[in-house]
């Protein structure tokens, strides 16, 4: 063997120990992240919250990362995702302990607007991170690789987290989540990631990175896709198991979000690559009109029930294929200098149209119902798709 294929060889095993690291840390911090979400309403409960205030901790939660994005954000960009994502993972790895000292309301409020700072800042900057680590050809696959421990962290966090409080306590919780949250920060402070470039620019300030992003025309039809799956999404995540419970009582609600969840990891395996060797034009709006598709079909779920693990397939596909494919066309249109703030602006657009989507779902649960509004937010799905298509290749078009 040469000196050079084994440096070669040693140089490919370096690069896939660093990516693990980077993907361990990411499943670390959205395990805890999902596993906040699914508890801390029933946490609120138990220290006598009303409901009302149980479910307040999470809005609120949701609200201050998007006002926090906004400013945060073009920050990334400046200075580099790292140092701001590191930050988000020690909130993470110290709120919960904070709530063994002093179990109340207010503290728990508190903990709460603090952890906002690492929903904001995580999220876009691990895709940021992502998009500067790969190569520019491979990018979509890199993101589908993020995307699957994104995913694994959403299925296992909530799981372990019920587990570990159901036999131990809540208190044994805080202590699991802020050692993990621990190693999610250690993963990634250990990681080697692209150097950063600090520019001087006179204009460079957060609101003018902003709108430096909005002047450039090619965003709207895509954040327009974002909106159209935030929708659908936030109504399968909120309100799929209640519909299955009314609509098809013989059937498992469990069953749909295990075939959700791995159509989704499997989506993720092919679905960057597919876009990085057709084009994301090619694979983003067909995997927008398989979500609305499936969230369709979900209206005819009373007449044929086996239609649950069906409807979780497309579901599945749609949501992940169009929400992946979607990051990585925003990423390839963006400047690299301007990757956060755009990305920013895609989970800002998520957590905006996931809670409106939870409203409208609430709503038409105390009306037509819930099968009418999956039906609905299907058919919408598929008709916008088609214009906000068009438009994007228009375009595209013109700038070439």
């Amino acid at each position: 063997m040469s000196i050079h294929q084994v440096k070669t060889d040693s140089a490919f095993s370096a690069e896939w120990l660093n990516w693990l690291l980077f993907f361990g840390s990411v499943f670390f911090f959205m395990a805890n992240l999902f596993a906040a979400i699914a508890v801390f309403p029933s946490y609120s409960l138990s220290i006598g919250s009303t409901a009302f205030q149980a479910g307040l901790q999470n809005t609120l939660f949701g609200v201050m990362a998007v006002l926090i994005r906004f400013y945060l954000g073009p920050v990334m960009d400046r200075k580099g995702p790292r140092p701001l994502m590191l930050l988000g993972a020690f909130t993470f790895a110290t709120a919960p302990l904070i709530l063994l000292f002093s179990p109340s309301y207010s503290l728990l409020l508190a903990a709460r607007i603090y952890q906002s700072l690492g929903l904001a800042v995580f999220l876009p900057g691990m895709y940021a991170l992502t998009a500067g680590m790969a190569p520019p050809p491979r990018i979509g696959t890199y993101l589908g690789s993020l995307r699957i421990f994104f995913n694994l962290g959403l299925l296992s966090g909530p799981a372990a987290a019920l587990m570990i409080i159901g036999r131990f306590g809540y208190d044994s919780w805080f202590i699991v989540s802020g050692l993990s949250s621990l190693l999610a920060l250690i993963l990634l402070a250990v990681i080697r990631v692209p150097a950063v470039v600090i520019r001087t620019e006179k204009k460079t300030g957060s609101w003018n990175q902003i709108l430096e992003v909005l002047s450039h025309k090619q965003i709207y039809p895509l954040i327009g896709g974002i909106a159209l799956f935030s929708l659908t999404y936030s109504g399968v995540v909120s309100f799929a198991a209640v519909h299955i419970e009314a609509a098809a009582p013989q059937a498992e609600a469990a069953y749909f979000f295990v075939a959700f969840g791995a159509a989704g990891i499997a989506t993720c395996l092919v679905g960057g690559a597919l876009s990085d060797h057709f084009g994301r034009q090619q694979v983003a709006w067909p995997m927008l009109v398989i979500l609305g598709a499936g969230a369709a079909l979900f209206f005819y779920l009373p007449a044929w029930p086996a239609l649950v693990i069906v409807c979780a397939v497309i579901l599945g596909i749609g949501t992940q294929g169009s929400s992946l494919v979607f990051a990585a066309w925003l990423i390839e249109i963006s400047k690299p200098r301007l990757r956060a703030t755009t990305i920013s602006m895609q989970e800002n657009t998520i957590d905006i149209f996931f809670a409106v989507g939870a409203m409208f779902f609430g709503l038409a649960a105390q009306g037509p119902g819930l099968g009418s509004a999956f039906l609905a937010a299907g058919i919408i799905t598929i008709i916008a798709a088609l214009p906000l298509r068009k438009v994007s290749a228009n375009m595209i078009k013109k700038a070439v």
